[in-house]
């Protein structure tokens, strides 16, 4: 799978983008938002090899991308997990911070939304963050999404109780 967008594309990981992804999920500033992370190498080759696994699925309900410059620098990833019976998705996403602040966030995760419903017939589509992650709140809302939930203390991230606002479009 290949998804172009105007700077970048999105595809499958792959078992070579190991070190691009590990670069940057190795980080505290990444994950900080985050449930899992930072990551050892190990526990990112078992994500990577997850993720190519899954990949190959004929039947697969959740994607597992790779966000790649046009050059080729892998600068992210990119995830959609489907519904069973397909009408919805959440997507999520992590990006080097080396290429924050540059619109290819959005870009990506526009390019994504775009695929889900052309060609996937997604009707709603959901995303999560955290209150605190103003950055990520931001690239939601261009992607048309609302806040439609808050739970409270819902998650154990580093030893605390963090809330989790969630967010959806009808597309």
């Amino acid at each position: 799978m290949k998804l172009l967008a105007e700077r970048l594309y999105l595809r499958d990981l792959e078992l070579s983008d190991i070190d691009a992804v590990h670069e940057y999920a190795s980080l505290l500033e990444v994950v900080l938002h985050q449930e899992w992370g930072p990551n050892t190498i190990e526990q990112t080759r078992e994500y990577v090899a997850g993720c190519v696994l899954g990949n190959s699925l004929p039947d697969r309900r959740t994607l597992e991308l790779a966000a790649v410059l046009n050059d080729g620098s892998l600068i992210g990833s990119y995830r959609a997990s489907l519904s069973e019976d397909g009408t919805e998705a959440e997507i999520g996403y992590s990006l080097n911070p080396r290429y924050w602040h540059r619109g290819y966030a959005t870009e990506a995760a526009k390019r994504l939304v775009d695929y889900l419903v052309s060609e996937r017939r997604v009707r709603e589509i959901f995303a999560t963050s955290r209150p605190e992650n103003l950055a990520s709140i931001h690239v939601l809302e261009k992607l048309g999404m609302q806040q439609v939930d808050l739970y409270r203390k819902n998650v154990l991230i580093r030893g605390e109780w963090r809330d989790t606002l969630v967010f959806s479009v009808k597309v």
